[in-house]
């Protein structure tokens, strides 16, 4: 598991019956999402962080199981919502936001008044 490629764990249940997942939120999860809500991946991202309303339903299942494919292809949809529906929606909204922060990073990132600066590209020439 790769943390700063936006893989997190996804531990559901406990013990021996646990079941035991990772989720990767990169890029190639975040262009499934899109194909799959016909929206746009900064519209599926301020979905997730919203204040006041909290990410939609679909949004979760969508990003679930984009994140699933990569290590766990033989999730679709209607498993990811009954696993949603068994272990609430909490433990998935942590993953996902985990999982993203690890790959793009946080709202409050990509505020900051210091963002970082590309380094100088050295001069070549030719003599």
């Amino acid at each position: 598991m790769n943390p700063l490629r936006g893989e997190v764990p996804l531990v559901l249940g406990e013990g021996d019956a646990a079941i035991r997942l990772t989720l990767k939120l990169g890029i190639n999860a975040l262009c499934a999402a899109e194909q799959m809500t016909g929206k746009k991946s900064r519209a599926i991202l301020d979905d997730m962080e919203d204040p006041r309303d909290g990410p939609s339903l679909d949004t979760i299942r969508v990003l679930v199981w984009a994140g699933l494919r990569e290590h766990h292809p033989e999730y679709h949809l209607i498993q990811v919502g009954e696993l949603i529906e068994e272990f609430r929606v909490p433990i998935f909204n942590r993953a996902i936001l985990d999982g993203l922060a690890s790959s793009f990073g946080t709202a409050e990132d990509r505020k900051s008044p210091n963002p970082r600066k590309a380094k100088p590209r050295k001069k070549t020439g030719t003599g």
